[in-house]
């Protein structure tokens, strides 16, 4: 299992969270594919990991991927890169380090913050 040390937290999610994605190219006009179905496992205000049933071309130079989920709220959007995956039975697992967003780091925290206090 891979994780980024330097992030400075990661919430697990006792069960997953559905998700959508869409994978495109970086630097083209080409549109991206149609949405698949997902999972996250956790989330940071920098990334996530996440289970799809499709198996998606990391080797490939300017690979990248667009997630819709919702974590509390108010659905998120945002892009980011593969940087590692791993099979997992019959599913494949991801690590997604996401677009350097403020706004969108600052709402995973708000939503994950809301979510935490719904709980208790």
């Amino acid at each position: 299992m891979h994780y980024k040390r330097e992030e400075p937290f990661r919430f697990p999610f006792d069960e997953p969270l559905p998700a959508e994605f869409s994978i495109y190219l970086k630097n083209s006009d080409r549109p991206g594919t149609g949405t698949g179905d997902s999972k996250l496992l956790d989330v940071s205000p920098g990334g996530t990991r996440m289970l799809a049933a499709f198996d998606i071309p990391v080797k490939r130079e300017g690979v990248a991927i667009r997630l819709r989920f919702n974590l509390f709220q108010e659905t998120i959007e945002t892009e980011g890169i593969i940087v590692w995956k791993e099979a997992k039975d019959t599913e494949w697992m991801y690590g997604i380090d996401f677009d350097e967003s403020e706004a969108v780091a600052k709402r995973i925290i708000q939503d994950l913050k809301l979510r935490r206090q719904s709980e208790r």
